[in-house]
C-alpha cells in the first residue's frame, strides 16, 4: 500500500497558563503597565489586582474603545509608549475582550514617531527601527483566541471607504496567555453569545482550510463539539463556574488551531456586514456558517468526516443541524447562491486573503 502524504507544520510561541481565580494567584516575573477594558474588570477587581501585584504593577490604562480602529491605537500609544520612556523594560498586560488585545498587539510595537504609526499599520511592515516590548494577554471573553495569534484585526474607519485590515508579523505572538475562565462570569448575554460563535467559526474555518493537517483537526473537532454542547446551556445559566470553564478552553484550542490555519470563506463575507450592519463579529461570521459547510462539505471528504465526527451524525445532515441549532439562538443563516448579486458576492469572497484558505477555493 502506499505512504499517504502527510504535511504538518506548527509554530506557536505563547507561554499558556490556564485556570480558574489565575490573575489573583500568578505572579508576574517583572514590573509591567496594565491596558484593561472598563466593561470587563470593575473597579473593584482592579483595586483587587494592584492589591495582589503591588509594586509590580506601575500603571494603568483603560482602553474604552468597541473598536480596534485606527485612532483608538493612536489612543492607546499615546498614553503608554511615554510610560516606556522611564521603564523600557516593563511589559504590557492586556486585559479584555478581542478589541483590547488587538490593541495591545499594535502598541507593544513602539515608534520613534507616532505620527508615522498609521501609515505602519496600513502597510502592515515595521520600520527597521522599533522597539518590540514584551506583552502578556489575559482574555475576558471566550471567542477571539486573540490571545494565541499573531494577527490584529484593525479597523481603517478614516479611509475613504471604511475597512478591515490586518496586522500580521511574525513577531506579533503575545509573550505569554493568562487564561482565567473566571474573568468570563461577568459577561453579559449577548457578548457571551456571540463571542462562542467566533469560538465555533474559527473551529470550522480551520477545518474546512488549505492550512487544516493531523495537528489542527483534532483541537478544531474538539472546540466545535464543545461549544454546541454547551453555550445552549450556558445562556441559560451564565454563573455556571463549569460551563465558562467549557468555553474557555473550546476558545482556547479553536485559537490554537487557527492560529495555523489562519480563517477562511465565512470570515472573508462577514467583515462586510459588520461594516455595513453593524452585526458583531461572531453573529456576522455564524450567519455564513451552514452554507460554507455546505459548500465545504461538497468537495472534501476529509471535511465530511471532521462534519460527522462534530455533529454525530451523517456529514449530509450536518448543515440542517447547525441551522437549527443557530436559529434556536436567534442567529437567522444567510445563504448567496439564490441570486447573480449573491454568487457574484461569493467569488469576491473566494478571491480574497481570507477565501482562498477555503477548500473551495481555487484562487
Amino acid at each position: 500500500m502506499a505512504a499517504t502524504e502527510i504535511h504538518m507544520t506548527w509554530f506557536n510561541p505563547v507561554q499558556l497558563e490556564w485556570g480558574p481565580n489565575l490573575l489573583h494567584t500568578h505572579t508576574p516575573e517583572k514590573p509591567f503597565f496594565v491596558l484593561a477594558d472598563p466593561h470587563a474588570i470593575s473597579l473593584a477587581l482592579e483595586a483587587d489586582l494592584k492589591r495582589h501585584w503591588g509594586e509590580l504593577c506601575l500603571g494603568w490604562i483603560w482602553q474604552r474603545s468597541a473598536q480596534s480602529s485606527i485612532t483608538a491605537a493612536q489612543q492607546v500609544c499615546q498614553q503608554l509608549w511615554p510610560l516606556w520612556a522611564s521603564q523600557p523594560d516593563a511589559a504590557l498586560l492586556a486585559i479584555g475582550g478581542g478589541t483590547t488585545l488587538d490593541l495591545a498587539k499594535l502598541a507593544r510595537f513602539e515608534l520613534d514617531d507616532q505620527d508615522l504609526a498609521p501609515s505602519v499599520w496600513r502597510a502592515n511592515q515595521l520600520p527597521a527601527h522599533h522597539r518590540r516590548h514584551t506583552l502578556w494577554c489575559a482574555p475576558t471573553t471566550s471567542g477571539t483566541g486573540s490571545e494565541v495569534t499573531p494577527w490584529a484585526t484593525l479597523w481603517d474607519l478614516d479611509a475613504q471607504s471604511a475597512v478591515k485590515r490586518s496586522w500580521s508579523c511574525a513577531q506579533g505572538f503575545a509573550d505569554q496567555a493568562w487564561i482565567d475562565p473566571n474573568l468570563t462570569l461577568t459577561c453579559p448575554e449577548g457578548l457571551t453569545r456571540d463571542t462562542a460563535l467566533d469560538t465555533l467559526a474559527h473551529a470550522l474555518e480551520s477545518i474546512w482550510n488549505h492550512h487544516a493537517n493531523a495537528l489542527t483537526r483534532p483541537l478544531a473537532v474538539r472546540s466545535a463539539r464543545m461549544v454546541l454542547q454547551t453555550l445552549p446551556e450556558l445562556l441559560i445559566k451564565p454563573q455556571d463556574q463549569f460551563l465558562r470553564e467549557q468555553m474557555s478552553q473550546a476558545s482556547l484550542l479553536a485559537g490554537l488551531a487557527m492560529s495555523q490555519t489562519q480563517t477562511a470563506l465565512a470570515h472573508a463575507l462577514s467583515y462586510e456586514l459588520t461594516l455595513k450592519e453593524n452585526l458583531p463579529h461572531g453573529h456576522a461570521c455564524a450567519v455564513w456558517l451552514p452554507m460554507v459547510l455546505d459548500i465545504a462539505a461538497a468537495v472534501s471528504a476529509q471535511v465530511q468526516e471532521d462534519l460527522e465526527d462534530i455533529f454525530d451524525c451523517r456529514w449530509n445532515q450536518a448543515r440542517q443541524q447547525l441551522s437549527t441549532w443557530l436559529q434556536n439562538l436567534g442567529i437567522a443563516p444567510r445563504d448567496l447562491r439564490t441570486s447573480p448579486a449573491g454568487i457574484h458576492q461569493l467569488q469576491q469572497a473566494l478571491g480574497s486573503a481570507r477565501g482562498r484558505n477555503f477548500v473551495g477555493s481555487t484562487a
